[in-house]
């Protein structure tokens, strides 16, 4: 008998759904904590998990002036999450955020 509450995979769930709705806000160092805490225990879901945390880290490096390393973020998240279609919004916005931040990207 599985005693863990939440269950994990609610915990994973959750850990997605808040990142995502973090980074739509921006919030990338809070996205990029919330992802965290499921590190290791996504099993077959944790190349998203990383994948949206990698966007998290290339939008914070772009806030704080770091667009080199934000552009190498983003293209370790865009690799991840190339299966996950759904998230192609997310690394547009972050695209975005990188770019206006003067960090232009060449063309994926």
């Amino acid at each position: 008998m599985d005693d863990e509450w939440p269950p994990r995979e609610a915990r994973i769930q959750a850990a997605l759904w808040e990142g995502e709705r973090l980074l739509e806000r921006r919030a990338y160092l809070a996205a990029a904590s919330a992802l965290a805490d499921v590190f290791g225990m996504a099993e077959e879901r944790e190349e998203h998990v990383k994948g949206l945390h990698h966007l998290a880290a290339a939008g914070y490096r772009a806030q704080i002036g770091e667009a080199d390393r934000a552009r190498r973020q983003l293209e370790c998240g865009r690799r991840r999450l190339a299966a996950f279609p759904d998230a192609a919004p997310l690394v547009a916005l972050v695209e975005r955020d990188i770019e206006s931040a003067g960090g232009e990207l060449a063309p994926p």
